[in-house]
């Protein structure tokens, strides 16, 4: 699959996240989250949405001859203490020649729903002058993630995540290699930490509350191989938990890479 990373060298690569095949041969990934992918003691929702995008793209990610791209991807999560372990599991919803669409249950060590998602990816066939498509099946998956070591900073400073303004919602990351994915741009939860930090320094910032954001929906539109990517951010509302509107940019470029709509809740 194009969007995940080598995980010894890659940031979202140390997130926490094994994987293990069912009796049936369908993988599960497992997160165990560590203090430095939670914010106020909740697992990170940029976090949940590497879990869904490895989850459902390894797992439909077949075809040496056909690209699997992430199109788009929403994330719902209860803002609940983090568990001792986070299953995922993927559900094929539709495959047709260009597009597959597929769902993710991610539950605790008990069974009970952490977070859902959704996503979609286009099929786009290789050409012949394409670069060697770099695919992990899950049987591979199992190997590539095992004993890989955890961050040992919080995420967002990990990325070096710049709050630039935070009532306004702008911030911006350098694309640097270790957020990079094989093909070369912006890691897709990478992108989506960026956003997420968007929306809670906006929060945060207005309404001097402590908040966590609980829902995603991205669109990605471009891809961001050069950088620093920047956002913008509207609130869709006058209160702390309204939407938020959230645009990425390449700055180097002027580009419109990632659309996401998020919202927020207050914590504590």
């Amino acid at each position: 699959m194009t969007d995940v990373p080598t995980p010894a060298s890659s940031v979202p690569g140390r997130l926490g996240v094994a994987a293990r095949l069912d009796g049936d041969g369908s993988l599960r990934l497992v997160l165990t989250p560590t203090p430095p992918v939670l914010h106020h003691g909740i697992v990170r929702a940029s976090v949940l949405s590497y879990v869904v995008d490895a989850c459902a793209g390894i797992s439909v990610d077949d075809d040496p001859d056909v690209w699997t791209l992430t199109t788009d991807m929403t994330v719902r999560m209860r803002p609940i203490a983090a568990p001792e372990r986070v299953e995922a599991t993927s559900r094929l919803v539709r495959r047709g020649r260009r597009s597959v669409t597929c769902t993710v249950e991610l539950v605790d060590g008990d069974g009970a729903s952490v977070a859902s998602g959704a996503i979609g990816f286009a099929a786009v066939p290789r050409r012949p002058d394409d670069p060697p498509k770099p695919q992990v099946t899950p049987e591979e998956a199992v190997v590539l993630f095992d004993g890989v070591p955890v961050l040992s900073r919080p995420l967002r400073d990990e990325a070096a995540i710049e709050v630039v303004d935070a009532g306004e919602g702008i911030v911006e990351v350098e694309v640097r290699p270790d957020l990079r994915n094989p093909a070369g741009t912006l890691q897709g939860a990478m992108v989506a930490l960026l956003a997420e930090v968007a929306a809670e320094e906006l929060v945060t910032d207005r309404f001097q509350v402590p908040a966590v954001v609980t829902d995603l929906d991205l669109r990605y539109l471009a891809q961001a191989p050069e950088g620093p990517v920047r956002t913008s951010a509207r609130l869709l509302g006058d209160g702390p938990e309204a939407p938020i509107e959230v645009q990425l940019v390449d700055t180097s470029v002027g580009r419109l890479t990632t659309l996401v709509y998020a919202r927020a809740q207050p914590v504590g």
